[in-house]
């Protein structure tokens, strides 16, 4: 008589972690609705029910994926000092760098741009994305004009990740030249 292997009880806190990374890796690279919630259940070691035992929907779901990208922007780059000098943003151009070298993450951050004709992802898009220039706006030496700046280029980056140009850049002139800075 076989014996059935049962997994250790997981706790309700850590399994919502786990469908959470589940998510991030699936929706980042598929998208809001491309995006299988069944993919997710079995990642994220569960059954497909007990995914929507934990999100109502899997709009909800898309949602909570987007919060915890926005959450990590807030923990990694808008709590880093301001420096002063000539680029009193420059601790937190660092910290959107090392965001980029996670390309799930900005992916995930493009899928929710791309997703905005929803009115409650747009909303928070939205939100979200005033809260950085703000954030940015408000640095002492910084303005509106540095804050522009500063969200231009994260989006342009982003662009770029969503491409792989960091790891073609060894081998692609085209794509050495459009990460440089000069």
């Amino acid at each position: 008589m076989t014996t059935a292997r049962r997994r250790p009880r997981v706790g309700a806190q850590q399994r919502r972690e786990d469908v959470l990374e589940a998510a991030l890796a699936e929706f980042s690279h598929r998208g809001l609705h491309g995006g299988s919630t069944i993919t997710i259940a079995r990642e994220a070691g569960l059954s497909h029910p007990n995914l929507f035992r934990l999100f109502a929907t899997k709009k909800e779901l898309f949602l909570a994926v987007l919060a915890r990208l926005w959450e990590t922007v807030e923990r990694e780059m808008l709590r880093r000092e301001p420096v002063g000098g000539p680029n009193p943003t420059a601790a937190m151009e660092d910290a959107w760098g090392e965001l980029m070298a996670r390309r799930e993450v900005m992916l995930m951050m493009l899928q929710g741009y791309a997703a905005s004709h929803d009115a409650d992802i747009r909303d928070l898009m939205h939100r979200e994305t005033k809260r950085v220039f703000e954030h940015v706006e408000a640095i002492p030496g910084a303005g509106t004009d540095k804050a522009h700046d500063f969200v231009a280029n994260g989006m342009y980056y982003m662009v770029a990740v969503a491409m792989d140009l960091p790891a073609r850049a060894a081998d692609d002139p085209w794509a050495d030249r459009f990460l440089s800075s000069e």
